[in-house]
């Protein structure tokens, strides 16, 4: 969804109780572990944040605080937790034109190493496709921070300009790796 204004958190909460029992963006059913072999981009960014518990619990709390999210993309409502279910809006001001793009929380990716969630792109969101937030801990100690997303353009806007929104798909990375790696050190 597209607005020539920043929208208001009334109208965002109205949208996303509107969008509540709309189904997902895309068919794919086996999750991002498995993307799709076909007609989606798939993306797997990983960024060393640090060593030790003490890193792991820095980078999780970051996470479930939605910190990840570089400054020009905000998620609404703040905070929200990262439940199953649960939709959340990603709103980014691109070209003079205000972005909001609704997500459903699919999974979450919890265990002694692994942090994190899944969520999923609705119809109005511009891209269309799946995409994972994840801290891990290795054997060794190291605390990594990962994006991984198959996705692929949804609105006639990303698929004209389909090089500019794959840059800004990639400064969210970039900008959302700086963040996590500021945290931690």
């Amino acid at each position: 969804m597209i607005s020539l204004q920043p929208p208001t958190s009334s109208l965002l909460l109205k949208h996303l109780e509107s969008w509540n029992d709309e189904p997902l963006s895309y068919e794919h059913t086996t999750g991002i572990e498995h993307p799709p072999a076909d007609g989606f981009i798939l993306d797997i960014h990983r960024v060393r944040l640090g060593t030790g518990l003490k890193a792991y619990q820095q980078a999780c709390a970051a996470l479930d605080a939605w910190v990840m999210f570089p400054t020009w993309a905000v998620v609404h409502p703040t905070p929200s937790p990262q439940l199953p279910g649960k939709l959340v809006a990603m709103v980014t001001c691109i070209c003079g034109l205000w972005w909001i793009n609704p997500c459903r929380i699919l999974r979450r990716c919890d265990d002694e190493t692994h942090h994190g969630f899944v969520y999923g792109t609705l119809p109005e969101h511009t891209e269309c496709g799946e995409e994972r937030f994840m801290v891990e801990m290795l054997a060794d100690g190291s605390v990594w921070y990962e994006i991984r997303a198959f996705s692929r353009p949804r609105h006639w806007l990303a698929w004209v300009g389909f090089p500019i929104a794959r840059w800004w798909q990639l400064k969210f990375v970039r900008d959302s790796q700086a963040v996590m790696r500021r945290i931690i050190l």
